[in-house]
């Protein structure tokens, strides 16, 4: 993980994510829209391998180093006081700007296949022409859709990444989720929250 509190990077690093709010209207738009339903999609590595057009350097201790990949890179020459330089191209844990580019790219990507942000609600993004709508939360995808088709489209869509599919919907952003489509009705929850709260304060 780089150390991000010691990158100066000359850019913004704020990201368009969808708030909590945003997600909770989006599931009572799907209760209260009759043959609508609901999935989630968690897309794994999201922050790691997207290049980047500014390269950033830091320090890395000998000893985190195995005798092999020191060998591989023939370190040898390269240490001092005990560290290596390296030099990192895309994106890793800690970058500031990792999500950023990583939402960026992922923008980018999108836009060919007709999903764009509504630019309006921060997080929120629609299809051009199919009826799905979906929030971002940095990795983390709730869509609302009417047509089984229109949410394959976006699993296929997102073939360049690793996808999680959550076909029920029942765990988004900490809440866990229970549809009731027949009575159009949602129920959230955390469980274990108060007891885990209880024994973090220690109470």
């Amino acid at each position: 993980t780089v150390g991000g509190d010691k990158i100066d990077y000359p850019g913004t690093v704020a990201t368009p994510t969808a708030d909590m709010q945003v997600a909770k209207l989006l599931f009572s738009s799907t209760i209260s829209t009759p043959g609508t339903k609901f999935m989630c999609l968690d897309v794994k590595d999201f922050y790691l391998n997207t290049p980047m057009d500014r390269s950033e350097y830091m320090w890395v201790p000998v000893t985190l180093l195995s005798p092999e990949v020191q060998q591989k890179y023939e370190l040898e020459d390269k240490i001092k006081d005990g560290r290596v330089m390296v030099e990192i191209t895309k994106g890793m844990y800690g970058l500031p700007q990792a999500g950023k580019i990583a939402n960026a790219r992922l923008t980018k990507f999108l836009e060919p296949y007709g999903y764009i942000p509504t630019g309006v609600t921060p997080g929120l993004w629609k299809h051009q022409t199919r009826d799905i709508f979906f929030t971002l939360v940095v990795d983390d995808f709730a869509v609302k859709y009417t047509d089984v088709d229109d949410a394959t489209h976006l699993l296929t869509t997102l073939e360049l990444y690793v996808c999680k599919t959550d076909w029920l919907g029942t765990h988004y952003c900490g809440l866990t989720l229970k549809w009731d489509y027949v009575t159009r009705t949602c129920e959230m929850s955390k469980p274990a929250y108060i007891e885990r709260a209880l024994q973090r304060f220690q109470h």
